[in-house]
This record gives structure tokens, C-alpha cells and sequence, in this order.
């Protein structure tokens, strides 16, 4: 588990009560993975934040995403579709991001993250086939064929290429690309491979 600085916690926290107060929603893809969980349907929230809590501390949160995904796999309602970007996109990136963030501060090495990217993030992600078919799944019930980019909300542009959505890995590596750059060059290219 990874220690993450008493101030940067705070930092969080205090933004993401801010948000809470001010009433400000997030859409599935979480505008800033630092601060408020993407919002999804009733029935899966309650386990996105406590996976998104997780991650942001440093704890795996694959576990309590395996839930999430047991329940939103092979429907095909948009919530069940949030919740499955989440638990596979949102959720990976802060958790890589929050190791980013000891990298940063001296209490791991790049060589710890590279190790950490390589061996979990297969993990904390389904395969590609499985979330193109539940996309699939959603864009047949709808007529106007925007299904997957209304349930993306303002990511879906960045999120999807000619060929439909981008895989989960490839989506989480682009997430952390910047900072992985800047803070492990070295090991960039096999990170983000």
C-alpha cells in the first residue's frame, strides 16, 4: 500500500467536499481523477467511490471493482456501462496516478512503478472484447446510434477512435502518459507500451 502526504489527502478531500457542496456532477470519465469519483448509476456508486477511495490512497481497489464488474457485465443499460469504464478506465488511472504521486515525492522509484503498471494493470482491466460487446450491447437498443458516446459523456471524442471505443489499458495508459513521461523517462516507453 502506498503512503500517500497527509496534505495532498487533505487537498483532496477539501476538493472533493467542495464539489459535493457546490453540487457539481462528474461525468463517467472523471474530469480530474485527483479529486471526485465519476458519477454513475444508483445501483453501482456506492462501490465506485469506495473503489476510487482506494485508489487514491494506494490501495488496490480491484477487489471491490471485481464486484462492480460481476454485477454490470452482460447488461446493457448505460449505468451498468459507467460503471464498467469506471471500474476499468477512471479507477486504474488514479490508482497509477496516485503511485505517480509517490514518485513524485520520493517514497517509491520508477522502477517500482513500472513493476506496479506491468503486473496489475492487466488486472484492474477487462479485455478489450468484453467492453466493445457490452458498447455493442448498448448501441443496438438505441435508434440514433449515440449510446456509448451519450454514456462517455464530454470523454467520449478522446475515448473512442474509427474503430469504436479504445481498449481499457490503452485508454489508462494515455491517462498516465504525461506524468509517466515527466517523472520516469527512463521507463516510459516500456510503462506505456
Amino acid at each position: 500500500m502506498l503512503v500517500t502526504t497527509r496534505s495532498s489527502n487533505l487537498i483532496i478531500a477539501t476538493a472533493a467536499a467542495l464539489g459535493l457542496l457546490l453540487g457539481s456532477g462528474t461525468p463517467v470519465f472523471a474530469e480530474d481523477e485527483r479529486t471526485t469519483p465519476p458519477q454513475v448509476g444508483e445501483r453501482y456508486q456506492e462501490a465506485i467511490d469506495t473503489a476510487w477511495d482506494q485508489a487514491g490512497t494506494g490501495e488496490d481497489p480491484s477487489m471491490t471493482c471485481a464486484k462492480v464488474k460481476g454485477l454490470a457485465v452482460g447488461t446493457s443499460d448505460a449505468d451498468a456501462f459507467q460503471a464498467l469504464i469506471a471500474c476499468n478506465v477512471d479507477i486504474p488511472a488514479r490508482y497509477f496516478n496516485t503511485y505517480l504521486d509517490a514518485v513524485a515525492s520520493g517514497d517509491t522509484t520508477c522502477q517500482d512503478l513500472m513493476r506496479e503498471v506491468l503486473t496489475k494493470l492487466s488486472a484492474m482491466t477487462m479485455s478489450a472484447d468484453v467492453v466493445l460487446e457490452m458498447a455493442e450491447s448498448l448501441e443496438q437498443g438505441d435508434e440514433t446510434g449515440s449510446a456509448v458516446a451519450d454514456a462517455l459523456g464530454g470523454a467520449a471524442q478522446g475515448s473512442m477512435n474509427e474503430g469504436g471505443l479504445k481498449s481499457p489499458k490503452r485508454l489508462v495508459k494515455e491517462r498516465i502518459a504525461e506524468r509517466t513521461n515527466e517523472l520516469c523517462p527512463d521507463f516510459a516507453d516500456i510503462i506505456l507500451d
